[in-house]
């Protein structure tokens, strides 16, 4: 019995050992991991507040985001330095929106406008990183701001939504460039593939060049809130774009409030290719990104 009682405590010093043993091991892996983690990204300090600005210093559902990290308070908030297609969703719902999209188009070039934020003014991070299920841009990575963010050439333009309405006013239009990002306004006038959101499709097609004559492009226009002279033309090349027109032969007289009440073929009615869409330029100062009507102003989380 003497002889068992010893061997039992033998084995449990070394069941004991290689516990530790386990457990050391286990807890310099942890800190070697968390050390790594941090050399890449910063946690986001918990609640983050947000705000989406526009061109005229408007809150609002399109425009330059900024981020408060220490509070809310109006002279903490600074821009962002790049972030991902999923950080836009989680931005835009913090906000009350149904989902987000960050902008290709450059800060100081979206609409015709520049909304970088002013030299000399805040930064707040760079690269912001969320999964996509995060409830607040707190809950993501990012990086400290650095010397290549301190032009604002970078700051990260979003739009927000809501997937329970239709976004877009059956007929509205938009001038696009081949890529399909926002046509950029070059001083007073606007050049680019001309849209047209079509309710029963659900989405955005360019408009056939065969039948399209200055009338038309004159209400195209002028439903853009351009007051100039109205040109058009056949695209050429990359500016073709690769989506086959959706309405074709649009003939107006020019006095029409929208294209769709001018005569047209639309959808199965219309046999195009990319490359017979129609060029529209625009002449004056107008909103050429066809903007669905603006969203209720942001609630402001502090």
């Amino acid at each position: 019995q003497g002889l068992f009682q010893q061997l039992v405590a033998v084995t449990s010093c070394v069941r004991f050992g290689m516990t530790m043993l386990v457990f050391l091991f286990a807890s310099a892996a942890l800190t070697s991991l968390c050390c790594n983690a941090e050399a890449s990204a910063v946690a986001a300090p918990g609640h983050v507040s947000v705000r989406i600005i526009d061109a005229s210093g408007s809150f609002s559902s399109s425009g330059l985001v900024e981020v408060s990290l220490t509070g809310g308070n109006a002279s903490t908030y600074g821009t962002v330095c790049g972030m991902s297609l999923a950080s836009a969703d989680v931005l835009c719902r913090q906000l009350g929106f149904d989902y987000g999209s960050v902008t290709p188009t450059l800060c100081s070039q979206y609409g015709g406008s520049n909304i970088c934020g002013a030299l000399g003014s805040s930064v707040s991070l760079k690269n912001l990183n969320c999964a996509g299920d995060e409830m607040n841009v707190g809950d993501c990575n990012f990086d400290t701001a650095d010397a290549g963010c301190a032009d604002h050439a970078l700051d990260s333009v979003v739009h927000c939504g809501m997937a329970s309405v239709i976004p877009f006013a059956d007929g509205a239009i938009r001038l696009v460039d081949g890529s399909g990002a926002p046509a950029l306004a070059h001083g007073s006038q606007a050049r680019g593939r001309l849209e047209i959101f079509l309710a029963r499709s659900g989405t955005w097609a360019p408009i056939g060049k065969a039948g399209f004559g200055g009338g038309a492009a004159a209400v195209a226009c002028k439903w853009m809130g351009f007051s100039g002279k109205a040109g058009f033309e056949a695209c050429r090349g990359i500016e073709c774009g690769f989506v086959p027109p959706h309405v074709n032969e649009v003939a107006c007289s020019g006095s029409e409030g929208n294209l769709l009440e001018c005569g047209h073929a639309a959808l199965d009615d219309v046999f195009c290719a990319p490359e017979e869409s129609v060029i529209v330029t625009c002449s004056g100062h107008g909103d050429a990104l066809g903007l669905p009507a603006r969203a209720p102003a942001p609630k402001l989380l502090v």
